[in-house]
């Protein structure tokens, strides 16, 4: 039987019960013929799985092509693998700042960009650090006392000095006098 078997297949050099000719790994076993880069060397031989240029022993993500080695929060996986890339509990397809930890998901303007990554939280066309109402949109930043505060989130709009004792919230900020 078994020299039927290696006139009909051919020598099998590693026994998986793979023809060497057919074998896409001759020398090492491996009868699944897993290949998850599609070339011609099947994966228990393949020194790069993914043919990203870096050899899976030193690749941050071995099938999945990764050739920059981007690992955005430094963890074991790089981001090409890593379903949440900035480790804050939400996966990256339900994350609005997939690279940027923003566990609650605020989103102050609701533009489906997560407080966390978006340069201007109440949309007003003002970066939020040159803003003086970062999550109320005050877009003509009006500022009657001069202060810090624009207008729309100053609880004491004509106090420069805030010294009004209303203790009200104004616009989700409360007086602090």
């Amino acid at each position: 039987m078994d020299d039927v078997q290696l006139r009909a297949c051919g020598p099998d050099a590693d026994t998986d019960g793979i023809g060497d000719l057919t074998d896409n790994c001759p020398a090492n076993a491996n009868s699944d013929q897993a290949n998850n880069d599609l070339d011609s060397q099947g994966d228990a031989c393949d020194p790069d799985d993914d043919n990203d240029g870096v050899a899976d022993g030193a690749d941050n993500c071995p099938l999945f092509a990764n050739p920059d080695q981007a690992n955005n929060e430094g963890d074991l996986l790089g981001d090409a693998c890593d379903s949440d890339d900035d480790n804050d509990g939400r996966l990256d397809v339900s994350d609005n700042c997939p690279f940027d930890q923003n566990p609650q998901q605020l989103d102050s303007d609701a533009d489906l960009l997560g407080n966390a990554c978006d340069p201007d939280d109440d949309n007003d066309g003002l970066a939020d650090g040159a803003d003086n109402c970062p999550v109320n949109a005050n877009p003509d930043q009006l500022n009657a006392d001069g202060d810090l505060r624009g207008d729309t989130c100053d609880a004491c709009i004509n106090d420069p000095l805030d010294t009004c004792t209303d203790g009200m919230f104004v616009n989700g900020f409360e007086n602090p006098f």
